[in-house]
């Protein structure tokens, strides 16, 4: 079933997948004029509209969380095989005030080597 949705997403996210809805939302203008807009119309394209909007936003969703994963993994390799600290590894597992937390500190100790890098160049108070 994942595989439908991945491929989906894929189609939505490309041009064809664009004009595929831009063409059915004007069929269904189309036919709506044709029809005078009459009630039985404007409630069906309207359910229509409301049930295509929420599959596509899950399939986004769905879609995103598979990118965000893949990020994650391929974050995680670079660090593990890198001179950076392990400790980040399984960092978007935490609640977000623990992230936040995290963030902070990071840029505490990045603004500080900043400084100290200054420093050692001999550049502070220019």
């Amino acid at each position: 079933m994942s595989g439908i949705i991945y491929r989906f997403a894929d189609f939505l996210s490309d041009s064809r997948g664009f004009i595929a809805t831009f063409l059915a939302l004007a069929a269904g203008i189309g036919i709506g004029a044709a029809t005078q807009f009459n009630e039985g119309f404007m409630f069906a394209f309207n359910i229509f509209l409301s049930v295509a909007a929420i599959v596509i936003s899950g399939v986004i969703l769905v879609a995103g969380a598979r990118s965000e994963a893949a990020l994650h993994v391929k974050l995680d390799y670079l660090i593990e095989h890198s001179e950076a600290t392990n400790k980040v590894v399984g960092l978007e597992h935490l609640d977000a005030r623990e992230i936040e937390q995290e963030r902070k500190r990071v840029e505490a100790e990045a603004a500080e080597a900043v400084e100290d890098a200054i420093e050692e160049a001999g550049l502070a108070g220019r």
